[in-house]
């Protein structure tokens, strides 16, 4: 079966736009209780077919498991070279580490021996046309061999940035909350 349409499946089952929300001018992350509206950024717009399609090719659903997992493959095969388009991968990397650890090391270790689909440097419509098998081999046969060491190295050093990434906004939002409240409370 082509790419197309197993994408189309993946859409469908998880209630997604056929075009992938590609022409939306925002885009949902849900959380528990809330939901967080950002801009669909045109760099996010032109990767959102190969991150789509990074799902289907790692039979990742959308969900935050399969996000998480999705997230550390591709900081894993090289996104990280790519900013601004690196931030998402990274702070759903580092907010994976808090919810779901174990996808974050799944996802890491698998895409430290795989490449990006990127890399076929194909068309949107001839990548589409392509069986997932073919993209699947291309992936996952890269004859990358790194030592022990060497993987140990990019997960921690994956870890700490993602944590920066992640953390970040949370530690500006408390302490300009504190300055506001510190130099309110002054002012009585």
């Amino acid at each position: 079966m082509k790419l197309k349409e197993h994408l189309l499946r993946f859409y469908t089952k998880n209630n997604i736009p056929a075009d992938g929300g590609i022409n939306k001018k925002t885009f949902v992350v849900p959380f528990g209780f809330f939901k967080l509206v950002l801009p669909n950024f045109g760099w996010r717009k032109s990767k959102l077919l190969i991150h789509d399609l990074e799902h289907v090719v790692n039979y990742q659903d959308a969900s935050w498991k399969g996000e998480i997992f999705i997230a550390s493959w591709e900081i894993a095969v090289g996104y990280w070279r790519n900013f601004p388009l690196c931030i998402f991968p990274f702070w759903t990397m580092g907010f994976g580490l808090w919810k779901n650890p174990a996808a974050v090391h799944r996802g890491f270790y698998k895409g430290i021996k795989d490449r990006s689909i990127t890399e076929l440097k194909l068309s949107r419509e001839e990548l589409l046309e392509m069986e997932l098998i073919q993209v699947q081999i291309f992936v996952e046969n890269t004859g990358n061999t790194y030592s022990f060491w060497q993987k140990f190295t990019l997960f921690i050093f994956s870890v700490i940035v993602s944590q920066i990434v992640f953390l970040l906004p949370i530690i500006l939002f408390i302490s300009v909350g504190i300055y506001i409240y510190l130099n309110h409370s002054i002012t009585f």
